[in-house]
């Protein structure tokens, strides 16, 4: 039986493979013609799988001829031309081929093309070409110009550029004789051709997967070909290897987790480490609700691009695959926010408060508690100076998770499409609930996001969701609660004024003043010289009270 490739161009004989048809239609076409072209193929993307498989249908017309310069970019002269002719020799040593020719230099390089004697022309496929040295750059650039324009004297019939991010800025000039407007793309899977990857499994192996499974692995990648497998893999490999039982959301719910939390996986590092140089930038992508205009003017979103963090989606920059998204949400949350100590304000409190006479999960009694909270807290709930736009969405993350973790039940996040929206997915005895986040800009964003739920709702089946919006205009004297139905579903919406004085001028809320005996114990506690009991019985402060002020 095949499986899920995870490493390496797949082979059809031994891993369930997507067809790239239309696109090796595309570039057959292409080479027919005799262009030079260039393919921009993200990490993970297939390429390597795409241009092996269009090499072995341009076989019975051509020589096809497969080179990477990855690695040489620090190489010297003379070394990246002997790398270059060594690929070359082994290449035509696969059609039983030798030649004397020899690559030294620019002039041996075109000489090469011109005096190998072979019955078809020649194709050439360079992969990784953004690892050519800069200083033999315009000197290749204008070998193969000079072979384009005298083409009738050379065996390069064709030649394909290949590159992990896009390449227009290598090949635009004087010397180029490509023509950007060919650069192709090699895009994400389609749903069907994710369900049709799926379905080769199933057919062989008889274990069916549950719709919303598949449904949800393209929504979470996009049909990214990497994590499309990757995820397929360990769902089948790890965690559902009984193929008489079907593969469940339960399964795919502890795979993302892995994902998010565990994964050593080459790209999604890869995705975190670039995006963690231009942090302040990516917060605000991720949680400001304004749209961001794409440019490669603009040299962060140029630097992303060109590194395949963001891309472009309706004229706006944008994380184009969820599942990155949450996992950079999650790269940014700090591991101890210092904030746990403060969720509960009475020692008498329990969790069981947040459950319903039915035992089912009392998500307006946790919003509400919640903005207590914030209102208790003010500007301490919020570390505003290091994640600035993620602020707001990690004090509740974490506010949330708290209590839902005491209760024994699980929390997702979600980024479903629209700028600034961050979901807080709950799992609790079987049921799910979803909390939608943002911030306040002005009202039509406002109503807007309260009909983004209301979609987002109806696509996840569920008849209710929670609207939180953090609001710098709103105060307490505002409606700040409201219910309404909206596309047929109910929507709870929660304000949260986040307007706090500076904390210099802060005063101190009336529940954490302290009264006079308080403060007798508070210092007795800083000399270390009593028990929390001899505090209590000299003060008549309560035992409970004494240990609140230990903790504070």
């Amino acid at each position: 039986m095949r499986e899920f490739n995870t490493s390496g161009p797949c082979n059809p004989a031994l891993h369930y493979t997507v067809m790239r048809e239309a696109l090796i239609a595309e570039s057959q076409d292409l080479v027919k013609k005799g262009r030079y072209f260039t393919l921009f193929a993200p990490r993970q993307s297939g390429k390597t799988t795409f241009f092996q498989l269009l090499i072995e249908r341009l076989k019975e017309s051509y020589t096809p001829l497969w080179v990477t310069f990855e690695h040489l970019k620090a190489h010297r002269k003379e070394l990246f031309y002997k790398d270059f002719d060594e690929q070359l020799k082994e290449e035509l040593l696969k059609y039983d081929l030798k030649t004397t020719e020899r690559i030294t230099e620019p002039y041996s390089l075109a000489s090469f093309f011109k005096n190998t004697l072979l019955s078809k022309p020649i194709v050439l496929v360079i992969d990784e070409f953004e690892g050519i040295p800069d200083y033999v750059l315009s000197e290749v650039m204008h070998t193969f110009r000079k072979i384009y324009h005298k083409r009738e004297y050379h065996r390069l019939h064709s030649l394909l550029l290949v590159g992990v991010s896009t390449i227009a800025e290598l090949v635009i000039s004087s010397a180029s004789p490509f023509n950007i407007t060919e650069e192709l793309q090699i895009p994400y899977f389609t749903e069907e051709e994710v369900t049709s990857l799926i379905e080769q499994y199933v057919t062989e192996s008889g274990q069916p997967f549950e719709k919303d499974v598949i449904k949800t692995i393209y929504e979470n990648t996009k049909g990214q070909p990497g994590l499309v497998c990757a995820l397929c893999s360990y769902l089948v490999e790890k965690l559902a290897t009984d193929q008489c039982q079907p593969v469940t959301m339960e399964h795919y719910y502890k795979t993302q987790h892995h994902f998010l939390t565990e994964r050593f996986d080459k790209n999604i590092i890869n995705i975190v480490q670039k995006a963690r140089e231009k942090k302040s930038f990516m917060l605000k992508l991720l949680f400001d609700n304004e749209p961001m205009a794409f440019t490669v003017d603009n040299p962060d979103i140029a630097w992303l691009y060109a590194n395949g963090v963001v891309d472009k989606k309706d004229g706006n920059v944008d994380i184009l695959v969820p599942l990155y998204a949450k996992r950079l949400i999650n790269a940014f949350r700090p591991l101890i926010n210092g904030e746990t100590q403060y969720y509960i304000k009475s020692p008498n409190e329990t969790v069981n408060q947040y459950l319903t006479s039915d035992g089912e999960l009392n998500v307006n009694a946790l919003l509400t508690e919640y903005r207590a909270y914030v209102r208790r807290r003010g500007f301490r709930a919020f570390d505003t100076e290091h994640l600035k736009e993620g602020a707001w969405h990690y004090s509740l993350d974490g506010f949330i998770n708290f209590f839902i973790q005491c209760l024994g039940g699980q929390t997702f996040i979600e980024v479903p499409t629209g700028r600034g929206r961050t979901d807080i997915f709950i799992l609790y005895q079987n049921h799910k609930y979803i909390i939608e986040t943002k911030r306040f800009v002005n009202n039509y964003y406002f109503q807007q996001g309260k009909g983004q739920l209301a979609e987002y709702l109806q696509s996840e089946s569920l008849s209710e969701g929670y609207y939180v919006v953090f609001s710098k205009i709103h105060t307490e004297k505002d409606k700040l609660n409201s219910e309404e139905l909206i596309q047929g579903k109910q929507i709870h919406t929660h304000i949260i004024p986040i307007q706090f004085e500076q904390p210099s001028r802060v005063p101190v809320p009336e529940e954490l003043k302290l009264t006079e005996s308080e403060k007798i114990a508070s210092n007795m506690l800083k000399m270390e010289k009593f028990s929390i009991e001899q505090i209590s019985q000299a003060t008549g402060v309560s035992l409970d009270r004494i240990k609140q002020l230990d903790r504070s």
